[in-house]
C-alpha cells in the first residue's frame, strides 16, 4: 500500500476527474492520501473530496489553512473559521502554511503578500495549531532560517516540511525539531541530486512520500499533470537510491504518514 501524504485533488484539473483519480489509484494500490487546503474554500472543498473516498475505503483525512500566497486573504474572522474545520473529524493536520520567499516583494511581478505579512500569518496558525495539537505541514520555498527559527517557537509542535528542497544540513535541523521530510516527484529529477541524499539520509521512520498533484510530475510524466497514483515512482526512485525495496519504502511511508496524521 503507497500513502500520497500530500496532494490538491480541489484542483480544477484533478477535480473534474475526482472518480477516475480514485479508480487510477486503486489499481496502484494508492489506498491512503492528505488533501491538502490552501485556503478557506479549497479546505473545505478538501473535506468534502475526503468524505467521499473514505466512502470506498481510502485511508485519508483532509488538511485545512492558509498557504502564504494566501496570506493577505487571512483576518479577524480566519482563525475562528479554521478551528471549525480543525474540528471536523476528516481534518487531520494545519496547513498548506509556511513561506514563500521565491519571489521578492521588490520584484515587479510579484503580486502576493509581502514577508512580514507571511510571516504574521504563519506564526498565527502555528500558535493555534500549537494548542490545538494538530500536525502542521509545512512550505518552504527559499526561507529556511526563518521557518525553522518559527517551528522552535512552538516546541510540542509536529509535522512536515513538504517538497523538500533544501540541503541535508537544514534536514538535520528541521529532524532535531521532530518534523518529517516529505519527498516529491522532484527526486526522481536528474538535476536533484541534492534531494536524493537527502532521501539517502533521511531517517526511515521520519520519510513521507507525496506528489504534490498537480505539480512536479515523476520522471516519465514530468511536465504533465501530476496526480496520486504516480507516487509510486517516487518511492522506486527513493528505494534505488537507499539500495532497498519498494515495499520497504511504501509500508515505512505509509506507517509514518498514519502516525503523524492520526490515521
Amino acid at each position: 500500500m503507497y500513502f500520497d501524504s500530500h496532494c490538491h485533488l480541489t484542483d480544477e484539473r484533478l477535480a473534474t476527474d475526482y472518480a477516475g483519480i480514485l479508480s487510477r489509484m486503486q489499481n496502484l494500490a494508492v489506498r491512503g492520501f492528505i488533501n491538502i487546503g490552501s485556503d478557506i474554500e479549497s479546505s473545505q472543498a478538501a473535506l468534502e473530496q475526503c468524505k467521499l473516498a473514505r466512502e470506498q475505503d481510502f485511508i485519508c483525512g483532509a488538511s485545512a489553512g492558509f498557504h502564504p500566497h494566501q496570506a493577505n486573504e487571512f483576518n479577524t474572522d480566519s482563525a475562528k473559521v479554521l478551528l471549525e474545520l480543525w474540528n471536523n473529524p476528516l481534518c487531520v493536520a494545519a496547513g498548506e502554511i509556511g513561506l514563500d520567499y521565491f519571489y521578492d516583494e521588490s520584484h515587479p511581478e510579484y503580486p502576493g503578500p509581502t514577508r512580514r505579512v507571511q510571516q504574521k500569518v504563519l506564526l498565527t496558525q502555528l500558535q493555534l495549531a500549537a494548542e490545538n495539537n494538530m500536525p502542521v505541514i509545512i512550505h518552504n520555498r527559499e526561507a529556511d532560517d526563518d521557518l525553522i527559527d518559527a517551528i522552535s517557537q512552538f516546541p510540542t509542535l509536529r509535522g512536515v516540511f513538504h517538497c523538500f528542497n533544501s540541503s541535508w544540513e537544514v534536514a538535520q535541523k528541521v529532524l532535531s525539531h521532530g518534523f518529517y521530510l516529505g519527498f516529491t516527484g522532484m527526486v526522481t529529477f536528474k538535476n536533484a541530486a541534492s534531494v536524493r541524499e537527502v532521501a539517502h539520509n533521511c531517517p526511515l521512520d521520519r520519510l513521507l512520500i507525496e506528489t504534490d498533484s498537480p505539480y512536479l510530475a515523476p520522471v516519465p510524466h514530468r511536465g504533465k499533470t501530476n496526480e496520486p497514483s504516480f507516487v509510486p515512482l517516487v518511492a522506486q526512485t527513493i528505494a534505488n537510491e537507499r539500495q532497498t525495496s519498494i515495499d520497504e519504502i511504501a509500508q515505512a511511508s505509509t506507517d509514518n504518514a498514519k502516525t503523524l496524521f492520526g490515521l
